[in-house]
């Protein structure tokens, strides 16, 4: 398991407003991070890149601003999921009355990525709240009572190797010890999040603005205390495509 901590991420302003830093360089070779704030009032035009090179997506934190494509403009009102259309249009992100935290995803397309957006994709771009996405429940977790609620916001399979969900829950609880022998898993807790999380043989109490990061394969787990929260999303991806 690797792990930044909140205040490892915050970075300088540019002159546009944007601070920008990336979350454990070097972790994933395929993907990478970043910690992203907008100053009140700005806006950011972000790189596009080509279908077939590179997928983007975003996750937003605070609720405040709004996200424009030349042809819609998506309000966010709360924690939110962004994928836009590859290069096919330009989009704008705009901070509303107070700075805008977010996070942004970018990851190299292989060829099963690139297979299966042929095949079947989420229809882009896609603005989602998260508290819009559908619920699903799992053996660790509704099957031994735990007080998570999970949410799918990006489905597997359906934006090729790449997924985010959102998991909520009050304490005391726990989400059960299980692998994932095809994914590698980012964690970034969102406010109010306060847990303990163990991967492997090491557990580390991580709170609002942490992220970590666990490879493929690890047993991994978490608990709450009484005055504890689950609110944290994950992004996962399947470093050498699913193989179920």
């Amino acid at each position: 398991m690797l792990i930044a901590r909140k205040e490892e991420l915050t970075g300088a302003f540019d002159e546009n407003g944007l601070s920008r830093v990336e979350i454990l360089p070097g972790a994933c070779t395929e993907m990478k991070a970043f910690k992203c704030v907008l100053k009140a009032g700005k806006s950011w035009q972000p790189e596009l890149y080509a279908y077939k090179d590179k997928t983007q997506f975003f996750a937003f934190v605070t609720a405040t601003g709004y996200v424009t494509t030349e042809s819609a403009a998506y309000n966010i009102t709360g924690p939110a999921n962004f994928v836009p259309n590859y290069d096919a249009e330009k989009f704008t992100i705009y901070a509303g009355e107070k700075d805008l935290e977010f996070y942004q995803f970018v990851g190299l397309m292989n060829q099963y990525d690139i297979d299966r957006m042929d095949y079947i994709h989420i229809e882009l771009p896609r603005f989602r709240l998260f508290k819009d996405a559908w619920r699903y429940t799992e053996g660790f977790t509704g099957g031994i009572g735990s007080t998570c609620r999970s949410h799918m916001v990006m489905e597997h399979r359906y934006m090729g190797r790449y997924s985010m969900g959102w998991n909520i829950g009050s304490g005391p609880s726990v989400i059960g010890q299980h692998v994932h022998n095809d994914l590698d898993q980012w964690y970034f807790i969102l406010p109010g999040g306060v847990m303990t999380y163990q991967a492997g043989e090491e557990a580390v109490h991580v709170e609002e603005g942490d992220v970590t990061y666990t490879k493929m394969g690890v047993s991994h787990g978490s608990s709450l205390k009484d005055n504890e929260a689950f609110n944290y999303f994950w992004v996962e991806i399947a470093i050498d495509g699913y193989k179920s």
